[in-house]
Formats: C-alpha cells, structure tokens, sequence
C-alpha cells in the first residue's frame, strides 16, 4: 500500500492549480484569439474539457470514511488517537444519546462545529413513537419496564421532571434553547479559537446535561486535522441502534454514501462477538457485496494493550517475554483471525454446492482484507494525548498500530483524493496542450503534392477503425444481453422459492413481546431496542429467503460480468487504435520516407488520449453499475414495506388487551397471502431495472467509441507530415512558440 505524505499532497494540488492558472490566461490571450469563427467547433470542444479540468480542482471530491462499532468497541479514543486530539469524550457515549459526528480538515487554527437536530416535524413524529412506549402494558415484563424508561428519559430530557399522563396531543411548552434552535432550522453553528471549550460543549451534548440531546442528528466537526488534508471526512456512525428514525436514516445515509467502511471491534471482547454481530447478524457484509461494496471493507482491532501477560507460551512466545513483544504478537494473530473469520463469513454467503470464480475472488480478497489491530490508549499516552495516567507497557508509537492507519489515510487520500484528482488534471491538462499544439502544428505546415492522397488514405484507414469500433461494440452489446439473460434465468428459481420460504422466516415473530411488537408496527416494520439494542425488520424478514441466496450470483453479474464485457471492450477499442496509429504512421513512411520525430510524438498523444478516455469510459460504466445494483438492492425490502403498509396501519389502531395476537392477526396473514405478489413485484422490478442498466451502459460504450472515432478524425484532419516551413499565420506562430508547460511530472 503506497502512501503519499500530506506535503506531497499539498504540492501536487497546488502544481496542478498552478498550471491549470497558468494554461487559462494562455488558452485566453491565444487560442480564443486565433480559433473565433473559423475553427469554433474545435474552440467549443477545448473549452468543454478545459472547464471539466478546472472542476476536478474547483471541489474535491470529499473522501468519506464511515466507523462502525458496537457501543464500547472503543472509536471514541481510537478517533482521538488518529485526530492528534481529546476530541471525543470517552467513556459516556449511551446508545440513547449517540449521535452521527464527522471530522474533517480545515485550513486556519480555529475549529467549527455544526449540529443539526431535528426538524419539529422529526421532533412530533419522533414523540408519537415514544408516547406510545409509555402506554401501560398489560402484563409487565423487564423489557417493558427498560423501554419505557428509555422513552420516558428522552421526553423528559427536552420538557422537564414535572409531566404527567403524557401526550403528543397536549403538549407542554418547549424549553427557549429548544424554541431557539427549531428557530434557526434546526442548526446550531459554533466556532472554537481552543478545542477544550469544543470538548466540553460535545460532552454536554453526548452526557445528556442538555435539553437539545434526544434531537440531536449529526454533528460535523472541523478543524487542523492533518491526517485529514486530500479531502478526507472521517464519519463515527452510532450504528443502527437507535429508537429515533431521522437519526437512524442520517446513519444509513452514510453508510450508503462513504465509499469506505471500517469496522471497529475491541479485541478484550473477541472477534466473534463484534464483527459477527455487525457483518452477520446485522446483514452489513451482504448489504456490502449486494450493493457493490465488498472491497471497501476494513477491520480495526482496538485494546491489543489489553492482554494478561500470563498469555506468552498461549501465543507462542516463551515465557516471561517482554509486554511489547506479547502484543505484537496479539495484534499478529488478531489479523489472521479477523481474515479468517471474514473467509467463513463469505463462504456462509454462498449455497451448500455454489462453487465459482466469483467466489474465489470474494474469498482471496477476504483473505487480503486490511486489518488494523492497535493500543490507542497507549498512543494518545505517548503523545500526551488527554489525562491518561495508566502505563501501557508500549514504548514505541508503531507497536500500537495507529502509524499503520495513518498510512492507510495517507493512501486513500492519494488514491481517491484531492492529490489523486489533482494528477488526473495535470494529465488531461497536458493532453489537452498536446491536441491544440497538434492542430495547429497541421494548420502551420506547408502544402506537399502527396498530401491529399495521403489524407485520402488515412480517411480510409479511419472508415476502417470506425467499423472496427462499431463490430467491438455490437459483441459487446450481445454479450451484455447474453449475461443478463444467463443471470435472471440463474435466479428464476430464487422467486418461487422465497414464497414458500416466507412462512418460516416470519415464525419469530410469534416470540416477540407484544410491546416490541407494537414499536415496530408504529415505525412500519423496522425497530431497534434501545435496551437490548436487537435490530427488528420485519421487511427484512419477509425479503430474507430471497436475499439470503441472491450474494453470489449478484457478484459475479454485476462486477464479473458486466466487468468483463467493459475490459474487453476497452482492449478492443485500444487494440484497434494501435492498429490504425501503426497503419497511419506506415502510410506516412511509404509516401515521405521516415516519419519526423513530431509526427511519431503526434500518434503518441493520440494513443495515450484514447488510453485516457477509455479509463474514464470504464470508470463511468462501473460508477453506474455501483449506484445501480445499489438502488436495486435498497428497492428490494421498499417494496416489501409498500405490500406490507396496510397491515401495519391496521395493527398501529390496535389497543387493549390480547394485544400480541390481534397484531399478528393483521401481520402475518398479510405477509403469507403478499409474498407472491411481493416476489413477483421484486422480479418485475429487476427485470426492467437490468434492462434500464444495459440501456445506459449501451450509451457509455457508444459515447467511447464516438470520442475514438472523433480523435481518430482529428489525426486525418490534422495530420503533420512536415513542420520544416512555417505559414505566415502570425496567431499559429504564436501559439506554438508560447505553449505553456503542462507536465505532470
């Protein structure tokens, strides 16, 4: 794993800046000038790139990191270990009062802090749910009693000790700090010149001391976080546990929305426990590879310090070594193990006889998976980092594994961030430079007497490539018809025996308790315990026979093959323009002789420009796959919930007593007697989403084969034979004696 250090970072974004300034007032001075009115179309085409260029620097795109972790995995002092920083209070984070927080970079020595809370709308919805926890129930249990006291502490929170016979119908007043912010919009803009003032406005929020915590949605935090700079955004999401549905949607949104995703666990607890609850339990592993998203996985350990010395001979060391060497085989095994289990995770995902390339691949890169195993509160103790007294036993920073995550920042800053972004500019910016400079190099030259039948032959040779493309093209349409049609026939059985699979998969619900059976139907199927924090989905349950057997054949269509059909339609499309640059460049040689060195450097440009746009041909193709199979993925349980609304509408109006039963009068015929038009509804959507799919992935390949065919006309059009003599053009001249300097090196 390459990294690039932050200065470096910085020097790419500012040399790209720079040449993009530098090529502007050049490309407005002389280009603009010389191409009005005669060579407008070509104008209009530079100008397009030049302004895609400028917006690759104008905003970076934000490089999100999503932390998920069970409560006590310990994120909060890991985030301050990697922050540099006491941001986040440690040790009095509640499920109930946790809250999306993101960090990012920003320039100057002040940090900001925005907190968005709920609307009043969220707000009412929100106290309908809970008034409805504080119901009296009939026959009491634990569970009850922890729900209600759950509720009854939200709602007192914000209106004070002194309510009786609660009800979202008469309402109390709103405190003025609670008035005050639903007067802002719900936002809440603060600035720090220090962070121990910021530490202690968040531990006021996080603790409860404040009205405004049960509104409390997302917290942005930004600052001089230098492990931040390239446009990365780390996001520390509370996880799924949470009886508010606006909080639980912000989570959501960015689970969907970061394209990385890092799973904390803490080693004290074994791996078993955290990452099985999260990856399996809660379906985030299949979420994952159903939405296209398996490879942006990571496992962070925390608490390798946390280990009995008794434990060298268990971990192969002899006995009485030292502290540092038993952790740093702790964190060793760690990695290895989380490997492991990740393996068996995905070999779980896949059917008692399903073996395939697909699911080689999904293993080998469970087997490659980064896994971080670290001793944050020894870090932030070396670094003097908030008021740990403890020794930890580690001497050195690299032996508590937080150097390694500001390794793996620095990579992903590199690779997907604003340097990465920043050298893919200084490259288009140079080929840009190289196409003006080769069109008006052509317009420069003199007339030669076998020029035209030159011309007249390149014109063939491009007739020729653009047949080529056009038969590349139509394989590659057939072959996406072929693997479509492969895949919904791999899956036709899938359908019908989801129905039948329906009545099994909803037999729990009989277990549940009839309070928790009625807090899910007031948040139409899905629920979290805040006591328990067991996540409900009763949506889920219905889709589940379905989506249990979809994770494999749903890889391998979905990046094998549409991955496949896309390289090899890039190859072709390279293939076939080497091809046709060799026969240009033979043509050239047969009727002048050797080929000048200009002339060579031309092809050159035009090999390397379509080299250029098929990687963005490509990218685009797989960036629609991505948002595609994900929509498909999120439509799934929707439909679900649309078949299933009336029955929850029903069993909301139930009260009284045999409460359970008349709930599940409502609830399980409707899901029974739905799960075949539910099914067929899914497989209609799927077929017609597919087909929409390969319809737009149709127009992608179209639009690279225009943009070969179109730069392959360029090369005819503008063909260089010789550069010996000069035309009188004065603007020509001018341009090619003042072409600025665009390398990206």
């Amino acid at each position: 794993m390459e990294t690039v250090n932050f200065a470096e970072s910085t020097r790419w974004i500012r040399k790209a800046t720079d040449a993009v300034d530098a090529f502007s007032d050049w490309f407005e001075r002389k280009v603009v000038k010389a191409s009005q009115g005669s060579w407008a179309h070509e104008l209009s085409s530079w100008k397009k790139e030049l302004d895609a260029i400028r917006s690759l620097l104008k905003e970076p795109r934000r490089i999100r990191i999503a932390l998920v972790g069970t409560t006590g995995s310990g994120k909060s002092t890991l985030l301050n270990a990697v922050l540099g920083q006491e941001l986040l209070p440690v040790g009095v984070m509640k499920p109930c009062t946790a809250f999306v927080t993101t960090v990012r970079y920003s320039v100057g020595p002040e940090y900001g802090v925005k907190v968005q809370y709920l609307s009043p709308e969220e707000w009412r919805k929100d106290l309908e749910a809970l008034s409805s926890a504080l119901e009296p129930p009939e026959d009491e249990e634990e569970a009850d009693r922890k729900l209600m006291e759950a509720a009854r502490k939200r709602i007192q929170a914000v209106y004070g000790q002194s309510f009786e016979n609660f009800s979202p119908d008469r309402l109390p007043p709103l405190p003025e700090e609670v008035e005050k912010v639903f007067s802002r919009g719900s936002v809440e803009k603060l600035v720090f010149d220090d962070p121990k003032p910021m530490l202690a406005h968040l531990r006021k929020l996080v603790r409860g001391d404040s009205p405004l915590w049960p509104l409390v949605k997302e917290v942005n935090i930004s600052g001089p976080y230098a492990c931040l700079q390239g446009g990365l955004e780390l996001v520390d999401l509370p996880g799924l546990n949470d009886p508010n549905e606006a909080r639980v949607e912000v989570t959501k949104k960015f689970l969907r929305s970061s394209p990385f995703l890092w799973i904390v666990f803490s080693m004290v607890r074994g791996l078993t426990d955290d990452i099985q609850r999260i990856l399996k339990e809660e379906k985030l592993l299949r979420t994952l590879i159903l939405g296209g998203r398996y490879h942006t996985l990571s496992l962070v350990g925390t608490r390798a310090d946390d280990i009995d010395t008794d434990l060298c001979i268990q971990f192969g060391l002899p006995e009485g070594c030292s502290f540092a060497d038993l952790v740093r085989e702790y964190r060793k095994q760690t990695v290895k193990e989380a490997r492991r289990q990740l393996e068996e995770m995905v070999r779980d995902l896949a059917g008692p006889r399903e073996e395939s390339e697909t699911l080689s691949r999904m293993i080998q890169m469970a087997r490659r998976v980064i896994v971080h195993a670290t001793s944050a509160s020894a870090y932030n103790k070396l670094k003097g980092i908030g008021r740990l007294r403890k020794d930890y036993g580690l001497e050195n920073e690299e032996e508590t594994g937080i150097p390694g995550i500001h390794r793996h920042l620095s990579w992903i800053a590199g690779t997907h961030g604003a340097a990465s972004n920043a050298q893919t500019a200084l490259k288009r910016l140079d080929k840009l430079k190289e196409e003006i400079a080769f069109f008006f190099g052509a317009r420069a030259q003199p007339s030669f007497q076998k020029l035209a039948e030159a011309r007249s032959r390149f014109a063939q040779e491009s007739e020729s490539l653009g047949k080529r493309l056009d038969d590349a093209q139509k394989r590659a349409k057939e072959r996406l018809k072929t693997y479509r049609e492969r895949f919904l026939e791999r899956i036709d059985p899938y359908f019908a025996q989801s129905v039948q699979g329906v009545e099994q998969s909803i037999q729990g619900w009989r277990s549940i308790h009839w309070a928790t059976l009625k807090a899910i139907v007031q948040r139409n199927g899905s629920f979290r315990s805040p006591t328990s924090g067991r996540h409900y989905d009763f949506n889920r349950d219905i889709s589940e026979p379905l989506l249990s057997r979809l994770p494999v054949a749903w890889e391998q269509y979905f990046t094998d093959d549409l991955g496949r059909v896309t390289h090899e339609l890039s190859i072709q499309v390279s293939e076939s323009v080497s091809s046709f640059c060799d026969k240009i460049l033979l043509i050239c040689e047969m009727l002048f002789g050797p080929s000048e060195k200009q002339f060579k450097e031309q092809l050159g440009w035009f090999r390397e420009k379509i080299s250029l746009v098929t990687e963005e041909s490509r990218n685009r193709v797989i960036n629609e796959v991505s948002k595609r199979r994900r929509e498909l993925t999120e439509r799934i349980p929707r439909v679900v919930q649309e078949r299933m609304t009336p029955a929850y509408e029903k069993a909301k109006k139930e009260k009284g007593s045999a409460l359970k039963t008349r709930i599940l009068g409502h609830l399980e015929p409707a899901a029974t007697e739905s799960a075949r038009p539910i099914y067929d509804a899914i497989q209609q959507d799927l077929v017609e989403g597919l087909r929409d799919l390969e319809m737009i992935i149709h127009g992608l390949f179209q639009q690279l084969v225009n943009s070969a065919t179109e730069q392959a006309q360029k090369v005819v059009n503008n063909a260089n034979i010789s550069i010996k003599e000069l035309s009188a053009n004065p603007n020509v001249e001018d341009i090619l004696a003042t072409l600025p300097d665009t390398r990206s090196s």
